[in-house]
């Protein structure tokens, strides 16, 4: 205006201005509201669902992760939740990083990416190696890489396996691929929009950081709608399954086998109690008897497995899943890969 004063408009547009300014990319706040950065693929609502879901889950699957760790308590906790585009994220990355790799596939389908810290990856890998030192190796050789490998298999894993359970679909995981990033550069951050999920990672004398989790618009998409109400959920389903129950007068096998995969099935608790015998099976081989008897100390036997095939996991003799033989401290055990069919499950009960 001539006098100098500014009309409502211009007042409304300069306040405008710097709504867009605080909310610009190097903003701290969790939830990204603003349009501008190009993350109208994920809604406020579903970046708060998000945020509830991934802090259920992180909590409940880190205890577990402790035993790879030298029985060094672990936390995974506070995961900060933006919605952003890659070139964004990249831009909140300095310095060197060990990044993981896998996809889901599935009731899910979409990337993740694990990224550490280099120090941080060193820590935990030298940790999982006996090495209770609490200091990072200078370099991180292959051997480093694959404990990383097996660290973030069964984190990403056990996750997938709290998101099947409130989802009521299976997701498969493949094999964790791990590089290094020696810039932000060769973060493989998949294209366009995603989610950056950050996490305060802490682990008992040693690491008091950060870990990074960065998921596509398909992974945040599926969980961002399902993150918000579980218990409404719960509730009705409970109530659905509550009332057919008071008519039931026999036992019906079908229906047995419906309620051990629906949430909310309240008999099904009477059973987890039972323990049940848990075999790996490396292969098997027939041999003349002629050959049983001449065995003898250094004596070699062929099975019928090849190099590299995954071993059979079998609870009380049948077979439920297969997987990959792993060296956890002094004991071997073994990463579940692939779980068998239902049917093919019940076909091996009846053998």
């Amino acid at each position: 205006m001539g006098d100098g004063s500014l009309s409502q408009d211009e007042i409304d547009a300069l306040l405008q201005g710097a709504d867009d300014i605080t909310s610009g990319p190097d903003s701290m706040a969790g939830f990204d509201m603003s349009p501008s950065r190009g993350s109208s693929s994920v809604s406020p609502a579903e970046q708060n669902n998000l945020r509830n879901l991934f802090n259920s889950v992180a909590s409940s699957v880190a205890p577990s992760l402790s035993g790879y760790l030298g029985g060094r308590g672990l936390v995974i906790s506070n995961p900060l939740v933006e919605a952003k585009q890659q070139e964004a994220v990249r831009a909140d990355f300095k310095g060197k990083f060990v990044q993981v790799s896998m996809n889901y596939s599935g009731a899910v389908n979409g990337r993740n990416v694990i990224i550490f810290n280099f120090r941080d990856a060193g820590i935990i890998s030298s940790l999982m190696m006996g090495d209770d030192s609490g200091s990072a190796p200078a370099e991180i050789d292959e051997a480093h890489q694959s404990t990383i490998q097996e660290f973030t298999n069964q984190l990403v894993s056990s996750m997938a396996t709290q998101f099947s359970s409130k989802i009521g679909g299976g997701i498969n995981t493949t094999p964790a691929v791990v590089t290094i990033a020696n810039s932000p550069a060769e973060l493989q951050i998949p294209p366009g929009d995603v989610v950056k999920i950050t996490y305060d990672l802490i682990i008992d004398g040693v690491i008091n950081s950060k870990l990074f989790h960065i998921i596509d618009t398909n992974i945040s998409g599926t969980l961002g709608a399902i993150g918000g109400a579980p218990q409404p959920q719960m509730q009705q389903q409970q109530y659905q399954y509550n009332a057919p129950q008071a008519q039931i007068s026999s036992v019906r096998f079908p229906q047995m086998g419906e309620g051990i995969t629906a949430p909310g099935y309240s008999d099904i608790s009477l059973l987890l109690d039972i323990e049940m015998t848990m075999t790996v099976e490396l292969g098997r081989t027939t041999r003349l008897v002629k050959d049983i008897l001449g065995l003898g100390e250094g004596s070699i036997i062929e099975l019928d497995k090849l190099a590299g095939e995954p071993v059979d996991l079998l609870v009380n003799g049948k077979l439920i899943a297969r997987g990959e033989v792993v060296v956890i401290d002094e004991n071997f055990g073994v990463r579940v890969t692939d779980i068998v069919s239902q049917d093919e499950r019940f076909k091996s009960v009846n053998k």
